[in-house]
């Protein structure tokens, strides 16, 4: 045996090697040192293949299910701008054609809101589930995560997988929708609306000529139908503002340190403290 390793042996340190800003550097390394970084190397295959099988598979599932909400999402958004756009073309083609027929395609943007934001709030769900196996399982197969911090997404995921909860409500999910697509829709269909009372069948001579043409038929009256479009704006315009921005909703970082606080409690409720 060489003196070198008769050192080592005596003493229980470890040779290691490091380069740092360019200079050699070295030092011992003692065996409780060794014994953490082989415990921390050994981490990613402590699972049985099962569960990596099981985790794989439903990585897989979440990775489709949010595709296919993300789809949908898509279709109505685009069967929304779609109808607005031939609504208005439509409208604008004739003198005709009535001007109430442009507040029909309001009528299909406000479905089209409600649809795509109970759709959001799935994908969203779907988003949150994939951010807690990347940042946990995925992650520790790289670098070994802390004891508390497995235990943390292990116990949110399969809270989650246990009683599904959606992250956000359908409120915030429909200002969220306004925000993101809807509202400059809606303030083109009601230039195009305004347009349309201005120039068919021909311009209005005064301002109470132009209001009287707001009005539908004899069932409704022109003030009644300008004040419903207006708070109608003003509503949607104040819900889209408000609204948190995407990198907030999205913010997966404050919403499991919300959720852990959440499981943490309901244990404590469960066990009687």
């Amino acid at each position: 045996m060489s003196a070198y390793s008769g050192i080592a042996t005596a003493a229980h340190v470890y040779p290691l090697f490091r380069v740092r800003q360019g200079v050699l550097q070295y030092r011992t390394m003692t065996e409780k040192d060794l014994a953490e970084q082989v415990s921390g190397l050994q981490g990613a295959g402590r699972e049985s293949p099962s569960f990596h099988t099981a985790m794989a598979h439903l990585y897989r599932g979440e990775i489709h299910r949010m595709t296919v909400w993300r789809q949908r999402l898509d279709i109505t958004s685009n069967w929304g701008i779609l109808l607005t756009v031939a609504l208005a073309t439509f409208t604008l083609g004739s003198a005709q054609v009535p001007h109430y027929t442009l507040l029909l395609g309001i009528s299909i943007l406000g479905i089209s809101v409600l649809i795509e934001a109970r759709r959001y709030r799935h994908l969203h769900h779907s988003q949150w589930r994939l951010y807690l196996m990347e940042v946990g399982y995925f992650r520790d197969q790289l670098v070994p995560l802390h004891p508390e911090d497995q235990q943390r997404w292990r116990s949110l995921l399969a809270e989650d997988l246990r009683q599904p909860r959606l992250c956000i409500s359908w409120f915030l999910a429909v200002r969220s929708r306004l925000r993101r697509n809807y509202l400059l829709v809606l303030y083109f269909v009601e230039m195009v609306w305004l347009t349309k009372l201005f120039i068919h069948p021909d311009s209005p001579e005064s301002g109470p000529q132009f209001l009287a043409r707001f009005a539908v038929g004899e069932l409704i009256p022109h003030w009644l139908v300008a004040a419903s479009a207006l708070a109608f704006l003003a509503a949607a315009t104040v819900m889209a503002l408000t609204c948190p921005c995407q990198e907030e909703l999205e913010n997966w970082t404050s919403l499991m340190q919300t959720y852990s606080s959440s499981v943490e409690k309901g244990k404590l409720r469960g066990s009687g403290r």
